[in-house]
């Protein structure tokens, strides 16, 4: 059977804004290798015939390199609210291997996958957003904006193309950490905020 999501996909890294992974492979990481996070709020999808419209989950990956290049480290996270068969089909498909984007991007690019984790995650809007998933990670996004108050946005890189986001909200996250047991702790500044929608 089939997926689909709807959804908001937050993306932070280690690096400044905006992290150069976005530009293509050719680009290198601030600090010569990438920690990211992607923190995903479904307003509806289903997977395998499973609802899972109002879910949350997170994905971390370290990479000793670009994305691009592969050979990363990652964990997935699904909210401590969802259902076993919620968690089970989250997990499934942010792993990769219920192809889609996920399969065509995210699959390739983690060599090591460490077991899965439920944390609760929660990401609150407003003005700044707010996000946190459980003790790995805390962030406050706040919007860059042009002189006249509207949101900076970014369209056309090769990252966005893999991830099928049309346009991408560029904020700061300075001063966000996070900490997975198993692995490196990073801080990062990096972060994006899309609107996309998913099939697999």
């Amino acid at each position: 059977m089939a997926w689909q999501m709807d959804a908001t996909m937050v993306e932070l890294c280690s690096c400044k804004a905006l992290c150069p992974c976005w530009l293509g492979p050719e680009t290198k990481p601030d600090e010569g290798w990438c920690a990211g996070a992607l923190v995903i709020d479904i307003g509806k999808g289903s997977i395998d015939g499973v609802d899972v419209g109002g879910c949350r989950a997170a994905l971390i990956v370290r990479w000793p390199g670009n994305f691009f290049a592969g050979n990363g480290t990652g964990r997935v996270y699904v909210d401590t609210r969802t259902s076993e068969a919620q968690r089970s089909a989250l997990e499934a498909v942010l792993s990769g291997k219920k192809g889609g984007m996920f399969g065509a991007v995210v699959g390739p690019a983690v060599t090591q996958w460490l077991p899965a984790k439920s944390a609760a995650i929660e990401l609150a809007r407003g003005e700044t957003w707010s996000l946190s998933v459980g003790d790995v990670a805390q962030a406050t996004l706040t919007s860059y904006k042009d002189f006249s108050g509207r949101p900076a946005t970014v369209s056309g890189t090769a990252a966005q193309e893999a991830f099928q986001s049309k346009s991408m909200e560029l904020a700061s996250a300075k001063g966000s950490r996070w900490n997975d047991p198993d692995m490196p702790a990073w801080e990062g500044d990096s972060c994006t905020k899309h609107a996309v929608s998913w099939t697999g």
